[in-house]
């Protein structure tokens, strides 16, 4: 899979573009790009189209595309534009829910549906929540050494990583939870290590802000996917999104915690999430 590049007059957006028909827009979340398409076959089976920027900062999107969500989500707007695209549906992952509640509160004529997939909603409240120092450092200046090397453990010993992940990102036993776990399963985390992350793109989304009063302008018809085993964006966040979008429903997702999109429950939850996409 190629990615394109769209110059708007807001800059140069990087992008891939899957499948035809009405548009589900992607943000992304950290450590991914453009490329970041896992979860988004059924969409394709579907019928439907997937749209994936790199967001600001991201792959070959500079960062003063939009430094803050709000000017993100005008970037993708843009991008819309470029590409003659004058509505869509928005997933929203992990760190890219700031800029996908930005897109849906601040264009809600180009935006129909929304989707919070395991996404941050209230960054405000992060430095209080218990990985956040561990998820920092991360991020630090060995960034991209940290990333190689896991990268290369994702090829040397892919089953060693799934549970690594599951010991990272979710609360649920991580010996059960590879039990559970088939071999596209374990393929599948690992495909994540073996793609590029940003560091500059991690530190800007540290940056961004949502408050209640955003939330609230959300009017499109939300789903919120979230698992209570999450242990890098606490199911706080999808309370909060719960709490304060007025149209906005719950669909858990299971042991897999932040990784939704692999597991015994993604069938169940990429069902809904289709549907939800699909208007039925």
């Amino acid at each position: 899979m190629n990615s394109q590049i769209a110059h708007t007059p807001l800059g140069p957006i990087e992008y891939t573009l899957l499948g035809s028909g009405p548009v589900v827009l992607v943000c992304h979340g950290t450590s991914s790009n453009c490329f970041a398409t896992a979860g988004s076959e059924p969409f394709v089976a579907a019928g439907l189209s997937v749209l994936t920027p790199s967001r600001p900062g991201y792959g070959r999107t500079p960062l003063e595309a939009g430094r803050t969500a709000a000017q993100a989500a005008g970037a993708l707007v843009a991008l819309l534009d470029s590409l003659e695209m004058q509505t869509c549906s928005v997933v929203a992952i992990s760190g890219g829910g700031p800029t996908g509640i930005a897109l849906a509160a601040g264009f809600p004529e180009r935006v129909q549906r929304l989707v919070l997939a395991e996404a941050v909603s209230r960054p405000e409240e992060r430095p209080n929540e218990p990985a956040y120092k561990s998820q920092s450092a991360f991020y630090g200046p060995m960034h991209s050494l940290m990333w190689g090397m896991l990268g290369l453990m994702s090829r040397l010993s892919p089953r060693a990583m799934a549970r690594q992940t599951l010991v990272i990102f979710s609360t649920h036993d991580p010996d059960d939870g590879l039990s559970r776990l088939s071999k596209e399963d374990v393929a599948g985390i690992c495909r994540f290590y073996q793609g590029r992350s940003s560091r500059q793109g991690a530190l800007n989304d540290g940056t961004h802000t949502v408050g209640a009063d955003l939330l609230e302008k959300v009017r499109q018809p939300t789903l919120v996917v979230h698992s209570r085993e999450d242990n890098s964006v606490p199911f706080t966040h999808a309370e909060w999104s719960l709490a304060h979008i007025p149209q906005a429903e719950l669909c858990e997702a299971g042991l897999t915690g932040h990784f939704y999109w692999v597991g015994p429950e993604f069938p169940r939850i990429s069902q809904r999430m289709t549907a939800f996409l699909q208007g039925t």
